[in-house]
């Protein structure tokens, strides 16, 4: 069969799709983070809420640096919409509530019907809906909420879908680096969304052109899936007989399926303590995803040209940083220095400790005369995000990896709440004009980081548990087993520990 990373692997070509898909979809999801700052008349919904009390602090900010009206660098945050901030943030947070509701079902449609038509289909909504953004955001604040729920109903599909089609291409030895090349789609797609957004809003184009391209390229995008993929090797025309001959022998070499035991599984404390970690993880992508732009605007000064450069920092850090963490993670363990626990545990702890730490800073050292603190602060936090794959997501893919799927629903579940509560935290501090607002927001985040690794430090755990064994055997049997073949089985945890180490992600 031909080499994995070769141009005649068509399971690379499957891989690459499946990373451009997900970048468009995080494109067309996120560009109104961007485009919304251009969109907004600031100075009409500051007039709606000026019985409000004037921000502690806002003054003085104001009396130190120029306004950024002043200084002409305003161009292109000159909106027409008359959003209020808890608007704002409700239209951030629209997605969330529509995929909260499909989250549950869509894995098992997707493999039932096929997760190639699936998510064409559910890419054609974001389509659509992007496309028809400047028209429903003119027309009707309630018409365009709306919308973007819909959008959220396909977005509950994307990653089951994905997973789906990565169970039914990609062969065990090479399900990680796949993993690593397709889940980098979330990075590209909010990295080249910030930049690209921050660009088209202070051109002529204005902030229409943001939904047009994007919308233009998602229709690329389901033009090559639809030609080029297939729900599985063998009824796909342009793979070679080698590789399908390979991929069949590799892929269909399945345990036998058994029933999940729901009653250990929702009394594990390492699955809980995932739960906790993948809740914390989303609590700070989510509000920073949703809400940097508008803190560069509101609270740097940030000229337009440079907002969108400063928001894509975290998540460009991250395309890197989390496949050398997870190599880094892989070596230390295969030469015996870490056991798994140990890693995951160690992983996690920095990547907890580190978040809060660059939060905290963001929230209390940068000012309009020092915004490349903020640019400082938003690099570290990028490095220590990308800790949580060895971490914690190394971990909930090895303690029941037959079970992976269902974990995995339960983490998006958990993720998407995340999802919610965050960015409507943030809208509501942000219209009861409460005092430091971005100082409070941000500490908190990182509060709520630290307790998720607080948790997963005492209760984690990355080797396979005793209920999610295939070769399940009576309580004395296993552990008469246990004592006598003890190196074996580490060996055996090891082994499905380096499998798994760099499984698909759903939030990074």
């Amino acid at each position: 069969p031909p080499p994995l990373l070769s141009c005649r692997s068509h399971r690379l070509k499957i891989g690459l799709l499946l990373m451009a898909g997900l970048a468009v979809c995080v494109c067309m999801r996120t560009n109104l983070n961007m485009a919304v700052v251009c969109m907004v008349n600031t100075t009409a919904y500051r007039a709606l809420l000026s019985d409000t009390p004037r921000e502690v602090g806002k003054e003085e900010r104001e009396g130190q640096c120029s306004r950024i009206e002043e200084d002409g660098t305003a161009k292109g945050y000159n909106g027409t919409l008359e959003w209020t901030p808890q608007m704002q943030g409700s239209l951030l947070t629209a997605t969330f509530y529509g995929s909260i509701i499909t989250i549950a079902f869509s894995g098992s449609i997707a493999d039932r019907f096929g997760p190639k038509r699936i998510f064409a289909g559910g890419c054609i909504i974001y389509v659509i809906v992007t496309m028809a953004t400047p028209l429903l955001a003119q027309h009707s604040f309630n018409v365009y909420f709306a919308s973007r729920v819909v959008m959220g109903l396909a977005e509950g599909f994307t990653v089951p879908c994905i997973g789906s089609m990565a169970g039914r291409w990609f062969p065990p030895a090479e399900r990680s680096t796949m993993a690593g090349i397709y889940t980098s789609g979330n990075q590209l797609g909010a990295a080249s969304s910030s930049v690209i957004s921050a660009a088209l809003c202070g051109s002529p184009l204005g902030w229409p052109s943001i939904f047009y391209l994007f919308g233009a390229l998602g229709v690329i995008w389901i033009i090559s899936w639809l030609v080029l993929a297939s729900n599985s090797p063998s009824s796909n025309r342009f793979i070679t007989e080698s590789e399908l001959k390979f991929l069949d022998s590799e892929i269909r070499r399945k345990e036998k399926s058994k029933s999940i035991p729901w009653r250990h599984l929702l009394q594990s404390k390492p699955m809980y303590a995932c739960l906790c970690c993948q809740f914390a993880y989303n609590f700070s992508a989510s509000l920073l995803q949703a809400f940097l732009p508008t803190y560069f605007r509101d609270e740097l000064y940030i000229p337009l040209s440079m907002n969108g450069i400063y928001t894509t920092i975290p998540f460009a850090v991250q395309i890197f940083m989390k496949t050398f963490c997870s190599f880094i993670a892989d070596t230390l363990r295969k030469k015996g220095i870490l056991e798994p626990t140990m890693s995951a545990k160690l992983f996690q702890t920095i990547c907890s400790v580190g978040i809060a730490i660059s939060l905290v800073s963001l929230a209390f050292l940068p000012s309009c005369d020092r915004p490349w603190i903020a640019a400082i602060c938003l690099f570290c936090y990028g490095i220590f995000y990308s800790f949580g794959i060895p971490g914690y997501f190394t971990a909930l893919m090895s303690i029941a990896p037959q079970y992976s799927g269902t974990l995995t629903s339960l983490t998006m579940f958990a993720a998407t709440i995340a999802n919610i509560i965050s960015p409507s935290l943030a809208s509501l501090l942000m219209t009861l004009k409460m005092p430091y607002i971005w100082k409070m927001v941000f500490t908190i985040t990182g509060v709520v980081n630290l307790i998720g690794g607080g948790i997963f430090l005492l209760y984690g755990d990355a080797k396979v548990q005793e209920w999610a064994r295939l070769d399940k055997k009576t309580p004395s049997a296993v552990i008469a087993e246990e004592k006598k073949h003890s190196s074996s089985e580490e060996e055996k945890s090891e082994q499905i520990q380096v499998e798994f180490s760099c499984g698909s992600e759903k939030s990074i």
